[in-house]
């Protein structure tokens, strides 16, 4: 609790006095004269009644009661700190930018909703997204300060090492969406082979990298290509083909289209990516916010803090 009559000047003052034993130390610290420091800590004891330090040999030695007031100074300006620094933080988010790269085939529910939500509080950023072809896009485009964030697929076997820190989020299954009349007779979940006899859309950054089926299956009956997801889900409704979707998208056309779900099932790990040091306030606050792949942790924010817990890869 605050001692009574003390304001923040004046516990300044005497937490430079008690740590540096010496009122001329002090005062150089401080950068006012010795007088002015020696009144100063004067009216402190009348105010309070009550000497706050014994002088010795060794130099001012705080009194029980100096150093029950020292005690209550050192939180009020641990207080003021933190006030501060909320304040700054406040100010930081009324206005800035924040770029984020994404991998173009990954659903972004995770970055739209923590997006949406800091709109919400902070309403003077913008955001702006990049897309990326490959988990590697994303990753050169942060080392090189372009976007501050990336959202992309884990790959735990390319044995990337570029320094980016790095948080797991939610996993996502990919899904078969496909027209209702060429999905009669397919059966729920529907075996990865049976994909290679499929007509399939697919969208031209990606077709020619296999999707996520592994080594031993690929896309033989492609039958169109276009250039984004949007055009993707377009061709699909219409009835042209079928085409490989994050659920959370496939299931945004239903009932318009078919889902089955693939066995083995296709889990795709996606992480956020943001170099190494202090995030700016809007991207600490987005970070710390996405729902992640285990128990969200709040209290080790990439904001000049440690990152740590299960979340956090280094």
């Amino acid at each position: 609790m605050q001692a009574p009559g003390m304001d923040i000047r004046s516990a300044q003052y005497l937490v430079a006095v008690v740590d540096h034993g010496s009122v001329t130390a002090a005062a150089v610290t401080l950068h006012i004269s010795q007088p002015s420091l020696s009144q100063s800590v004067r009216n402190l004891e009348r105010t309070l009644g009550s000497a706050l330090f014994e002088r010795t040999a060794r130099g001012l030695i705080p009194t029980a009661a100096g150093a029950a007031v020292a005690d209550a100074a050192r939180k009020l300006l641990t207080d003021v700190a933190k006030a501060e620094t909320a304040v700054a933080a406040v100010i930081a988010l009324q206005s800035g930018e924040l770029a984020i790269a994404v991998q173009s085939d990954l659903a972004v529910d995770a970055v739209a909703d923590m997006a949406g939500q800091l709109h919400r509080t902070a309403p003077g950023i913008v955001f702006s997204t990049t897309a990326a072809s490959s988990a590697l896009e994303v990753r050169a485009l942060v080392r090189s300060g372009r976007c501050e964030l990336g959202f992309l697929e884990r790959d735990l076997a390319d044995g990337t090492s570029d320094n980016l820190r790095e948080i797991e989020t939610r996993a996502q299954e990919t899904v078969l969406s496909i027209p209702p009349a060429l999905a009669v007779g397919l059966p729920e979940p529907l075996p990865r082979a049976s994909i290679s006899a499929l007509p399939m859309i697919v969208d031209a950054p990606s077709n020619r990298r296999n999707y996520p089926l592994g080594a031993e299956w690929e896309l033989v009956d492609i039958v169109v290509e276009v250039p984004d997801r949007l055009a993707v889900r377009e061709m699909v409704g219409h009835g042209v083909g079928a085409a490989l979707l994050p659920r959370s998208i496939a299931e945004q056309d239903a009932p318009g289209t078919s889902i089955r779900s693939l066995h083995p099932p296709i889990i795709r790990r996606t992480s956020i990516v943001f170099r190494d040091g202090t995030l700016s306030p809007a991207a600490a606050a987005l970070v710390s916010n996405l729902p992640t792949a285990h128990s969200p942790s709040t209290s080790s924010l990439p904001n000049g803090d440690n990152l740590s817990g299960s979340n956090s890869i280094p």
